[in-house]
């Protein structure tokens, strides 16, 4: 029987289960039979992670109280911090040192060498980082960081800054030209990046002339609102039936309005469709050269 207080604890090693009197055959029977789940060699935790993030951030925990002189870094950094990434490899975690030593790649661990920033730059480093591997993983934690205010754009272009010379310094030029606290969801920031792409410039949280409403985002020079829907948007049935009576009022006032999902983002030819459907009903034009992209 594994004791109540090793379950209760957020994560623990098979030694602290030993000395509880906890053997290493009910260990494993414990996490086969799902009271427990077993994070690494050594270590298991007696919470149920809902989410690859929740699994992620307890093994990152878990790396870190096993070494000394290193911190989290890139999205393992991120998600430790509470901001959101975008599919990143939850099988590796990223570490950094704190003092001299070269880089290394261990099995699932990958151990950079140090970037020595004060204690301020220490969040907008993690933020710049994470857009090294990612762009949307970069700009989905920038506008989180920012709209609760972990760090100011002005730190994480010094700390990405301190990246220069780094392999992919130049995904960051998107992000930090796109970062914008206003936006509310990881799905308005992954949609930001992916327009920017096509040309255009979609602006946050447009509140729409002459209504009460408030859209995800308009692109700029066009009567097109775009509304990222995500998961648990609209939970209650009266929520659905809100949303259809705003868009009705609102292509009523010659409104165009494109819904987008992260399914409609992973299919581009259709998204450019019906954006290219919703600016022909607004009478504007694609923002790139007369036929747009190609999917």
């Amino acid at each position: 029987m594994i004791a109540p207080y090793l379950l209760d604890r957020g994560l623990f090693t098979s030694q602290q289960a030993r000395a509880a009197g906890v053997t290493d055959f009910e260990l494993r029977q414990a996490a086969r039979a799902g009271l427990l789940t077993r994070l690494k060699r050594g270590w298991y935790t007696g919470s149920r992670p809902e989410w690859p993030s929740d699994l992620h951030r307890l093994r990152v925990q878990a790396e870190l109280a096993e070494r000394t002189h290193v911190r989290a870094s890139h999205y393992s950094g991120a998600v430790l911090l509470g901001l959101p990434v975008h599919r990143p490899d939850w099988g590796t975690v990223h570490l950094m040192r704190t003092g001299p030593g070269a880089a290394a790649c261990r099995r699932q661990v990958i151990i950079h060498a140090q970037v020595e920033v004060s204690e301020d730059l220490a969040v907008p480093l993690v933020i710049a980082q994470t857009a090294l591997e990612s762009p949307a993983s970069g700009l989905m934690a920038l506008d989180a960081a920012l709209a609760r205010g972990l760090a100011s754009l002005a730190e994480v272009r010094q700390a990405s800054a301190l990246l220069a010379g780094h392999r992919g310094h130049a995904r960051l030029d998107p992000v930090l030209r796109l970062g914008d606290g206003r936006r509310e969801s990881p799905l308005e920031s992954r949609t930001a990046l992916v327009l920017d792409a096509w040309g255009f410039v979609l602006e946050p949280q447009f509140e729409v002339p002459g209504t009460s409403y408030r859209a995800d985002g308009r692109l700029v020079g066009t009567r097109v609102l775009i509304e990222s829907d995500g998961l648990g948007k609209y939970a209650e049935p009266a929520a659905v039936v809100a949303e259809k009576l705003r868009e009705d009022e609102l292509r009523a006032r010659d409104w165009q309005v494109v819904r987008v999902t992260d399914k409609l983002l992973d299919q581009p030819a259709r998204l450019m469709a019906r954006l290219r459907g919703a600016l022909l009903r607004a009478g504007a034009p694609w923002p790139l050269d007369g036929d747009g992209p190609q999917a």
